[in-house]
């Protein structure tokens, strides 16, 4: 092992072995988590995790604004049931109505009513001055479709 050649070719064949014994072990730390389904889908979800908060303040603003809920009324019902909302007094009270049937849709407290045509939709933008508990319904079918909430500002 006096030659050059020779000491250049054990420190090739030295780092060669270290290179395989790293993918070597790091195999055996993938191949034991692979095997336990739990510690893959922490993974998952910590990767997931860590991506929302990220997102989430980039996505908290324009949501609130351009986020109007829609009351879709299929066969003269709400579909999914009775929708509950919340607003703060000082707010625009927005929602969407469409609908397959022809009716009034009507805002109680604040007296607001919309025609509505089968096929149609009506879209309410009205400021919330009035707290309390307020119904929206189909008028004509007498027919709750919204539950609305108005919160001191």
């Amino acid at each position: 092992m006096g030659s050059p050649h020779a000491r250049v070719l054990v420190a090739v064949l030295a780092l060669v072995v270290a290179v395989a014994l790293f993918f070597v072990l790091r195999g055996n730390d993938d191949d034991s988590s692979s095997d336990t389904t739990t510690p893959a889908a922490a993974t998952t979800t910590t990767t997931t995790a860590s991506e929302e908060p990220e997102q989430k303040p980039d996505k908290p603003k324009p949501p609130p604004e351009s986020r109007i809920p829609l009351i879709e009324v299929v066969n003269g019902e709400p579909k999914g049931g009775v929708a509950e909302l919340s607003f703060t007094k000082g707010e625009e009270i927005r929602f969407v109505v469409t609908s397959d049937v022809a009716d009034h849709v009507h805002l109680h407290g604040y007296d607001v009513f919309q025609d509505l045509a089968a096929g149609g939709k009506a879209e309410f933008s009205v400021p919330a001055t009035i707290e309390g508990v307020f119904e929206v319904e189909l008028e004509d079918r007498v027919v709750p479709l919204a539950e609305i909430t108005v919160e001191p500002g």
